[in-house]
């Protein structure tokens, strides 16, 4: 069920929110403004070029989800979770974080406090430090209580860099647990469905994906949040120019959210995750990071979902459970907005 605003082509939509196509292209015109050459534009950006164990990585953020309380967690968990996991997927040990608030007038302090706490807890918990920060407060109706920015910056801690540009023909795909349970859950609170179970994902990464760094076939990684699984996997094929096989039946399927996609008509694939990557490595080594990740409580329905294919280059095929091959596109308009 995607939504494509009617609203004037020559003012942003909330569509260009969605993290598909639009958002790809309201990216784009800003970046054009810019001079980025000799970065990638990918999760994180890498301040020191010389290629050491000692690089400083730094990514940037922003949390408006509504509501800001939901099964499994609340927009302070997630602006610590969703930051660094930007760090995680690119092989860099979340380490410091920078908090921005816009505090609309009448928040009540106890709801600004429990936000706080749970921020403060989870950074504890991945030994993230808070270095900075920032506060601003707007009157009543300007804003939906709180939004959070956050800015994660860490170490990398592998001597590779793990981007699009290194994948290849025959590389596997794993996915680390089923998609799209933060978005369903959102779904599920927003309109009142009684879900019993469901909960978001949202969890952090690096603890799962640490372990992989010791194999030298690991190719990239992303975390699955706006747009889900199926964008993620989009960017790739068009980034790498090749294309891109699932298996409908490999999935990790989560039964509620599955529910929720039912009633709603929404696609699991393009459902946001807040705890879940998807992870592409070397045919020889594809086992080795399954039993790896299997050991985290997080990731221990993880599963090779699909490989890197020469066929179809630039595109994304489904082998569905009927034996056909369903084309996995990039979403175009908003499925659900406020989800991050």
């Amino acid at each position: 069920m995607v939504q494509v605003s009617s609203m004037k082509e020559d003012a942003v939509t909330s569509g260009h929110g969605s993290g598909g196509r639009l958002t790809q292209k309201l990216t784009e015109r800003i970046l054009s403004r810019f001079e980025t050459e000799g970065f990638e534009m990918e999760d994180c950006a890498f301040l020191d070029k010389g290629g050491n164990d000692a690089d400083i990585a730094v990514t940037m953020d922003g949390f408006t989800v509504s509501p800001q309380d939901f099964p499994g967690g609340d927009i302070g968990k997630l602006a610590v979770c969703g930051s660094s996991n930007d760090l995680a997927v690119r092989g860099v040990e979340p380490r410091w974080l920078t908090l921005s608030l816009i505090i609309e007038e009448g928040l009540e302090f106890s709801l600004l406090d429990r936000y706080m706490e749970s921020a403060a807890r989870t950074a504890k918990e991945g030994n993230i430090r808070l270095i900075a920060g920032d506060t601003k407060v707007v009157p009543h109706g300007m804003a939906d209580k709180i939004f959070i920015a956050a800015c994660a910056m860490g170490k990398k801690m592998s001597s590779r860099t793990l981007q699009t540009s290194n994948l290849r023909q025959g590389d596997v795909l794993i996915l680390s647990t089923s998609p799209g349970r933060h978005g369903a859950a959102l779904a599920a609170a927003r309109f009142n469905i009684a879900a019993p179970g469901l909960t978001s994902d949202c969890a952090l990464l690096w603890p799962s994906l640490k372990p992989l760094m010791a194999l030298d076939g690991l190719r990239c990684m992303r975390d699955c949040t706006r747009g889900g699984l199926g964008t993620v996997l989009c960017e790739w094929a068009e980034g790498a120019s090749l294309g891109v096989e699932l298996v409908e039946t490999n999935l990790p399927a989560n039964r509620e959210t599955n529910a929720i996609c039912d009633i709603l008509g929404f696609d699991p694939l393009y459902l946001a995750s807040e705890g879940c990557a998807v992870v592409a490595v070397a045919p020889e080594q594809a086992e080795g990071c399954l039993d790896l990740l299997r050991q985290n409580s997080i990731s221990r329905d993880a599963a090779v979902i699909g490989r890197i294919v020469a066929d179809h280059p630039r595109m994304v095929g489904m082998k569905t459970r009927i034996g056909g091959m369903r084309c996995v596109d990039m979403p175009v308009g908003e499925i659900l907005p406020r989800i991050c």
